[in-house]
């Protein structure tokens, strides 16, 4: 008996117009909420039930967000850290993993920059429950478009995958006649790298189904469920292990894996004090902690030996349309196998973003400016300023890492010692030329990830980014604290759901330790090149 209870589609994230919308403005989200956008801070004036003081939403409406955002201004790249420092350690791929997961949890469709909403909850048309539902849409039944008929029986359990790279043991996407890819989520079609990244996890989940098979398993069902629940499984190790630790590091993993939860539904998700069982979606993450990814990107990429350095938005780059055959991506550039030094770099977490995402193309709308949009879109969602947060996190004695609890000294201020240049400059010119009394939560962030995100490096590596690095290889306090508590309570969430966590037993075998995929052994941790190895093996 399959005891599986999410992925259920006729949940409000997925069909939200049929469903009531209520008011979020001075509560976490509405009790019958699933999939709902909410809040892990309380805002409005006086205090919570709790006795806890609500914080303000920062900054008004007078503040001039737009220009501040805008090309030409102070968070263009050329303000930034020199063309030879902007490389962190995170290989290049790990901005679309991000993107990747990003897809999984959450789809806002309603917001809009003209007609700020002040009062109102907004639906997710996504459930948050990390349950790959862009790959398997509504499993064999509710999306047999996405599964296989052909060929026998037990090969029903595999996903369906486009026409093959002759000599590359590739394949494409599946695509109807204009191109489109057909996906549990046409997000995952948008540019060709998220693209090979959906690739590879179907594939994965192919593999799964062959090495199953091979140990006598026959039933489509059968086969189709333990594969679906061994994908699962390491794509949640992937996060953990590979993501997490790469963007919040090893710290912050520790502090809430050992001190839990304080905003994301830190007594669980069994309903006490009125909370809903299934989670929502903080717009504290959505829409400010988690877009530290758009400071990550590349003006351009190398996307194998033969492909020469292409600009962001080139033709052969976008997505919604089948992959050139030039284009696919060689691994070693995108995703590092462990111990190994990455081809090519994700760019720092700090608050420049790269020339290309000043001038977005025609389809983004009139607004053209992401960073523009970014800090018009916190604004209409009311957050709280990221000094606020701060304050809030240091009153309530979190810790950033074991043992360690978050002090003053650990917030952006203008006595913050060992800010970076770049980074004091920017502070003169908020203060200053643009008059704010504090710092939008986005905004925020990506400074404090530039002053305290130091990471990690191989060997090779380390003394060379001792010499040029302060910082923006990961998120700091506060951002390192809402994405961790979000993706881990999600990770806990789908455990509390399935009984299915990070200490399953999947029927593809984890041994000793490393991770072992049909003999094949990596570790000491997972990670998306030992998903995407085991996929094409």
């Amino acid at each position: 008996m399959n005891n599986r209870q999410l992925g259920a589609h006729g949940a409000p994230g997925k069909n939200p117009g049929l469903y009531q919308v209520n008011d979020f403005s001075s509560e976490r989200v509405d009790e019958e909420s699933d999939g709902r956008f909410g809040r892990m801070f309380v805002i409005g004036e006086g205090k919570t039930e709790d006795g806890v003081e609500k914080l303000q939403p920062n900054p008004l409406p007078r503040y001039e967000l737009r220009r501040l955002g805008a090309k030409g201004g102070p968070l263009e790249t050329k303000n930034g850290p020199s063309a030879g420092k902007r490389n962190s350690l995170a290989p290049a791929g790990i901005t679309f993993l991000g993107q990747f997961i990003d897809h999984d949890i959450t789809l806002d469709v309603q917001s809009k920059f003209s007609s700020p909403q002040i009062n109102a909850a907004l639906e997710n048309a996504r459930t948050p429950n990390l349950d790959l539902d862009c790959v398997y849409g509504g499993g064999r039944e509710a999306s047999p478009y996405l599964y296989q008929t052909n060929g026998e029986g037990w090969e029903s359990a595999k996903i369906i995958e486009g026409d093959s790279f002759t000599g590359t043991g590739r394949n494409d996407l599946q695509r109807n006649s204009a191109g489109r890819a057909i996906i549990g989520d046409p997000r995952n079609d948008e540019n060709i790298f998220v693209a090979q990244v959906q690739g590879a996890v179907i594939r994965f989940h192919n593999k799964c189904v062959d090495y199953l098979h091979a140990k006598g398993i026959n039933d489509n069902e059968e086969l189709f469920e333990k594969a679906r629940d061994t994908t699962t499984h390491y794509y949640h190790r992937v996060i953990l292990e590979d993501f997490l630790y790469r963007v919040i590091g090893l710290d912050m993993l520790q502090a809430i894996a050992t001190q839990g939860r304080h905003y994301y539904f830190p007594n669980g998700f069994d309903g006490e004090k009125g909370w809903p069982e299934r989670p929502f979606m903080p717009v504290e993450f959505s829409v400010a902690a988690y877009r530290y990814g758009h400071s990550t990107v590349r003006d351009a990429y190398v996307v194998n030996a033969g492909s020469g350095n292409k600009k962001l938005f080139d033709e052969e780059l976008r997505g919604f349309h089948a992959i050139p055959a030039g284009q696919l991506c060689d691994w070693d550039w995108f995703f590092v196998a462990q111990d190994k030094t990455a081809e090519q770099f994700a760019h720092k977490i700090d608050p420049f973003l790269p020339e290309p995402l000043f001038q977005l193309p025609d389809f983004a709308g009139e607004e053209r400016s992401l960073a523009s949009r970014n800090l018009m879109r916190g604004r209409i969602f009311r957050l709280p300023s990221g000094e606020s947060i701060a304050r809030r996190m240091i009153a309530d004695g979190v810790h950033i890492a074991y043992g360690q609890a978050m002090t003053e000294d650990d917030m952006i201020g203008p006595d913050t010692t060992g800010l970076p240049t770049e980074i004091k400059k920017l502070q003169k010119k908020l203060s200053g030329e643009y008059a704010l009394p504090e710092t939008p939560l986005w905004l925020y962030i990506l400074m404090e990830a530039a002053t305290y995100g130091k990471g990690f490096a191989s060997k090779n590596l380390q003394e060379e980014h001792e010499k040029q690095s302060t910082g923006g290889d990961r998120l700091g306090p506060v951002g390192g604290r809402i994405v961790g508590e979000v993706l881990m309570g999600l990770l806990d969430h789908y455990r509390d759901a399935t009984g299915k966590g990070l200490d399953y037993d999947p029927d593809v075998p984890n041994g000793g330790d490393g991770v072992q995929l049909a003999g094949m052994k990596f570790g000491p941790r997972m990670s998306m090149r030992a998903m995407i190895d085991f996929a094409y093996s």
